[in-house]
């Protein structure tokens, strides 16, 4: 009897002291991401391919990153589908702090307007984490096209409606809605003529195949082009298009962790050699800010695309 009491109680203790350190396991596991965040690397998720502006900006404040935190920040693209591929999968790592992703206009604001069924909601699935960057756009027409101006080019368009061609990137890309928009601001039709690729798109203006290109339109002065005038001066003050890129964490990832990585990247935007950087030829500035800025930012662009993509008729099943 006495050994049988001495067995359960030995049963009892080792029962509770389990329990106790499975409890302080997990408590210590809670703690320890505002404690001890980051403890390892962190990956930074591009949606586009490797040489572009978007991959420069992303690698550049990951090198600085991974300075600022003291663990290595590596830049993954995951590309298709024009960024829709890398977005979905930047929408379902594990919210803990280890994945981020840079994003920006096209999958964070035009898509939603554009594709009948998204597979990510840039709200819902997404944290803002800070605006990085922000590019404006430019409107250049070829040699041969009798207009010097955008109230020239709108008099032309509207003389001879859907003769005047131009040429972009893709259906739904910037350059294909910016036309669009301007389209609509003059009451004029324009003739899209889309291609694969930045390279071929500027190839063809350049060869004449296509009239016009609007690559940028922008509600500021360019720094390299300080004669050329802003949208609003030439008339158009509602076509302006600046392509921004953000920095984002997975939906459920911690608060304190969001706001550790806005302090870090906002430092590292405050850094003289990365705001030259992102600011390749003066076109273009490294931006900043709070996660709130980021988020009423992506949900103003939302909203202004989904009219721009409605005035133009594009749809992506």
């Amino acid at each position: 009897m006495f050994k049988s009491c001495v067995r359960i109680n030995s049963r009892l203790r080792l029962k509770t002291l389990s329990i106790l350190l499975s409890l302080g396991c997990v408590l210590g596991c809670e703690l320890a991401p505002s404690q001890t965040y980051p403890a390892r690397s962190i990956k930074a998720i591009v949606p586009v391919p490797a040489g572009g502006y978007y991959d420069m900006v992303a690698r550049t404040v990951s090198q600085r990153l991974s300075e600022v935190l003291g663990q290595p920040v590596i830049v993954e693209n995951h590309v298709g589908a024009g960024g829709l591929v890398g977005t979905e999968y930047a929408a379902r790592v594990i919210p803990d702090g280890y994945s981020i992703s840079f994003n920006g206009i096209g999958a964070m604001s035009i898509f939603p307007g554009l594709y009948a069924r998204l597979p990510y909601d840039p709200q819902r699935d997404f944290l803002p984490i800070v605006l990085v960057s922000g590019v404006p756009n430019l409107a250049v027409v070829h040699p041969s096209v009798p207009a010097r101006s955008l109230q020239g080019l709108a008099a032309l368009a509207r003389a001879r409606p859907g003769t005047v061609t131009f040429a972009s990137n893709g259906i739904g890309t910037t350059q294909h809605l910016a036309a669009e928009m301007f389209a609509t601001a003059v009451g004029a039709k324009l003739n899209h003529i889309p291609f694969n690729g930045s390279a071929t798109t500027v190839t063809a203006m350049l060869g004449g195949q296509t009239m016009l290109l609007f690559g940028i339109a922008s509600d500021k002065h360019l720094t390299i082009l300080p004669e050329v005038p802003t949208t609003a001066e030439a008339g158009l003050p509602g076509v302006e298009i600046e392509i921004w890129l953000g920095a984002f964490a997975p939906r459920g990832t911690p608060r304190e962790i969001v706001m550790s990585l806005n302090g870090a990247i906002n430092k590292v935007l405050a850094l003289p050699e990365v705001r030259e950087r992102l600011s390749p030829g003066g076109v273009g500035e490294a931006k900043g800010g709070t996660p709130e800025e980021l988020g009423d930012l992506v949900r103003r662009k939302i909203a202004k695309w989904a009219r721009v993509v409605k005035d133009s008729g594009a749809r992506v099943e």
